[in-house]
């Protein structure tokens, strides 16, 4: 064996479960999570110095002071709503290979905006040949579509 001594282990490091520590700062005081950073900390063998004023990492103090979003808000423009499409799979593939080849031409990237353009000049030519350019008149609200 050779005179090298062997480096130092390092000290295992404890399980960290993330879920629970976000759950206890945003339902905790700051005093409480305060002791129990310090308390965690002091189990360790590295020391680790915080601030007086502000326990709190530098993420969770920018996520404090953000506004907090309701779950159900989505990320979406403004007045738009979810429609299930179902498609057949020929006609789905005609309008992935349109797509694919007039791409560069039309600058029309994905399947939505395809799809909305699509909508908008069938509608916009319906409009045209049958109501003098006007939209149409929304239906009357027994008329089930």
């Amino acid at each position: 064996m050779s005179k090298i001594p062997q480096p130092a282990r390092p000290v295992p490091r404890s399980t960290r479960n993330t879920f629970a520590q976000a759950a206890a700062t945003t339902t905790a005081t700051p005093e409480a999570v305060a002791s129990e950073s310090t308390a965690t900390s002091s189990d360790s063998p590295a020391t680790v110095t915080r601030s007086a004023t502000s326990p709190a990492t530098p993420r969770q103090r920018k996520a404090a002071s953000a506004p907090a979003k309701p779950a159900t808000e989505k990320k979406r423009k403004a007045q738009t709503t979810d429609i299930l499409l179902s498609l057949e799979e020929e006609l789905k593939d005609r309008m992935v290979a349109a797509l694919e080849h007039t791409r560069p031409r039309t600058g029309i990237k994905s399947q939505q905006v395809f799809i909305r353009t699509a909508i908008d000049q069938l509608c916009t030519k319906l409009e045209t040949q049958y109501n003098n350019g006007e939209p149409f008149p929304a239906p009357a609200d027994e008329i089930a579509i």
